[in-house]
């Protein structure tokens, strides 16, 4: 090997070592994420016992410093406090209560509130709010590309929903998620074979929690619940730290599905009518499938309990077993 490609292969060798390590930064944070945290949005805790979490995490750091968390708990405990007091019980609380009340919100207004539409105001770029890093405009958590009509593209904004293309980005549809129980989507998948059959996760945009996986098929201009709900899991809704990280369709076996979660891995071969969970109590972050051999699917776990963090596995039988 000539002396400038050896220059070359270690300039890169450089590059992706630096970028493992930033990734493996990344993950051990989320894994030591403080425990008041956790216990903020689980409603099994006591509103004093988060605050006696929260009390003893910042004995042991200076608070008054710019991002450590002290102020967001502040407001946090100050918004809620009132709602619990004097027991600070909130075990009673109805996980389902916004769901619950749009549904009677709709059954009495039946009528459309807003017949002309709305109008589009802006503003369509960030400099045009402010300099600060965090204007305001809401951030993209996915994308999705269909494999064989690069036309059609959707897109899954942490606030702003769904959003979908059919002529490659020239004209954009949107606002059709914006009656679902929670306003944020953070991964979206389509139908490799159907392009308008859409997954969507519909999550709270503000701490992640799920409200189940909703399915589309119009390319996600009307949308209803698949039986993947927090009811039916037993895990998500209101108040809880159940997370859907991904969904995925195989890219060539009809109505198997995988839905990566806080709660492990979850396998349908029926289109999410039932299910199957792998790697309890696992972060399924990433699901991947081998480009040419359809047995093969590897998952990437960035988070288990009393065991590595970081964990690949791999399955050869699609998706029922799996090896590290």
């Amino acid at each position: 090997m000539s002396r400038k490609n050896k220059k070359l292969l270690y300039r890169y060798l450089g590059f992706f070592m630096g970028y493992c390590a930033l990734v493996a930064s990344f993950n051990l944070c989320l894994a030591q994420e403080p425990s008041y945290k956790q216990m903020m949005y689980d409603p099994q805790f006591n509103i004093y016992q988060v605050r006696d979490s929260a009390e003893a995490y910042f004995s042991t750091i200076d608070r008054n410093v710019k991002g450590s968390g002290w102020k967001p708990f502040q407001r946090w405990f100050y918004e809620n406090e009132p709602k619990f007091y004097p027991s600070g019980d909130r075990s009673q609380v109805d996980l389902y209560l916004p769901q619950k009340s749009f549904e009677a919100f709709v059954k009495n207004n039946p009528k459309v509130l807003f017949p002309s539409g709305w109008n589009d105001l802006g503003p369509y770029t960030i400099d045009t709010i402010s300099s600060h890093y965090a204007a305001g405009l809401g951030r993209i958590e996915d994308v999705y590309v269909h494999p064989t009509n690069s036309n059609i593209v959707y897109l899954a904004s942490r606030s702003g929903g769904f959003w979908g293309t059919q002529d490659g980005g020239v004209t954009w549809y949107g606002g059709t998620t914006d009656f679902l129980p929670a306003s944020g989507v953070n991964t979206v998948t389509a139908n490799p074979a159907n392009p308008n059959e859409v997954l969507i996760n519909c999550r709270n945009a503000q701490n992640g929690t799920s409200h189940g996986v909703y399915r589309s098929l119009d390319g996600g201009l009307t949308w209803v619940a698949t039986n993947f709900v927090p009811s039916n899991v037993g895990y998500g809704g209101l108040g809880t730290n159940f997370q859907i990280y991904e969904v995925q369709f195989h890219p060539s076996v009809a109505n198997l599905i995988f839905v990566g979660t806080s709660q492990g891995l979850y396998r349908s071969a029926n289109n999410l009518t039932t299910w199957t969970q792998h790697f309890t109590g696992g972060d399924i972050a990433e699901i991947h499938f081998h480009p040419t051999n359809p047995n093969y699917v590897y998952v990437y776990n960035f988070y288990t309990p009393h065991a590595q963090t970081n964990q690949i596995s791999y399955s050869t039988n699609l998706g029922l077993t799996y090896t590290l």
